[in-house]
């Protein structure tokens, strides 16, 4: 529940992005459009000017000529007179052919033409896109070989009662059905036995270092032993709170990882990852890498694939 909420969450900031990207682009669209808009204005209030001034200069000229000739005339002067009428005359003619070219009023408006293909392609969506569920298998961890968590409890008494003297290294614990608990003691070559309280109620001799343990079935594992030339799998059986050895299967390689799934064994060396059938019998080679001394070795089994940690 509290994935699908983040998911939530998350999702309605990718809304929230997408509209504003959208409301981005309108701006943008609107930005452009009033430009054009200012630039026909700018273009039609400057072709007026130029109309009002031709006329205005034509006015200026004529009432110049006009005021020209009356003193021409008041000082009687033949020859002035006549320079004078045939200049004011040509500029009427002038002032007359351009009136007449521009006797039509014209009057200017600006109209806006919506895109009608935004405003239906628009109108066409439901949506700002599509929700979609994805799933995925998450495991529930429902397997006692895979994970183990104390919260509020303690190990103290598998340090002290009559081990308080020696050194423990704790190198794997599994819990089983019945949530009894085992942990492979490294230090001591055992796997102990703790009951609910976390003592040790039982324990059992391996011939060499327990790296890992696995759980088989409900009253039994396999463990993974490693120490000079011992490289080997330890069966181990539970039962009315004893601890028992069973079969074990030498290996070529060093066993430092062990997981267990539909009645096949993933063995880790510490740099390659193998198949083995539960009798002991190699079926492949799955992964190696040999770069470094460990490349991977802790092992688990999640309902479908295998996590090796490195």
């Amino acid at each position: 529940m509290r994935f699908l909420k983040v998911s939530y969450k998350k999702q309605l900031q990718e809304i929230s992005k997408t509209r504003q990207k959208l409301n981005e682009i309108l701006d943008e669209m609107e930005k452009t459009t009033i430009k054009e808009l200012d630039d026909e204005m700018t273009s039609l209030k400057a072709s007026v000017k130029t109309d009002m001034d031709n006329c205005i200069q034509l006015k200026n000229e004529l009432t110049q000529l006009s005021d020209a000739l009356k003193e021409i005339v008041d000082k009687s002067k033949a020859e002035l007179l006549f320079v004078a009428s045939k200049k004011c005359l040509e500029k009427i003619k002038h002032s007359e052919t351009y009136l007449k070219e521009n006797s039509v009023q014209i009057k200017s408006s600006l109209t806006f033409q919506a895109n009608r293909d935004i405003q239906q392609y628009l109108s066409k969506l439901s949506g700002l896109g599509r929700i979609l569920v994805c799933t995925q298998a998450v495991p529930l961890h429902d397997d006692p070989d895979q994970i183990f968590t104390v919260q509020g409890g303690s190990l103290k008494s598998l340090l002290t009662a009559s081990f308080s003297e020696e050194i423990f290294y704790i190198s794997a614990v599994c819990v089983l059905s019945n949530d009894q608990i085992l942990v492979a003691d490294r230090a001591e070559k055992k796997v102990n036995l703790l009951n609910h309280q976390y003592q040790v109620v039982g324990h059992c001799n391996v011939n060499g270092y327990p790296f890992d343990i696995c759980q088989i079935t409900p009253s039994e594992v396999a463990v993974a032993v490693d120490k000079d030339k011992t490289n080997e799998v330890q069966f181990i059986s539970v039962n009315d709170g004893l601890l028992s050895n069973g079969t074990t299967f030498q290996l070529e390689h060093k066993c430092i990882g062990i997981a267990y799934n539909l009645q096949d064994m993933y063995l880790s060396s510490g740099t390659a990852l193998y198949k083995y059938s539960m009798q002991g019998d190699m079926l492949e080679k799955l992964y190696e890498d040999t770069s470094a001394l460990k490349t991977g070795n802790i092992m688990q089994y999640y309902g479908g694939y295998i996590r090796v940690y490195f």
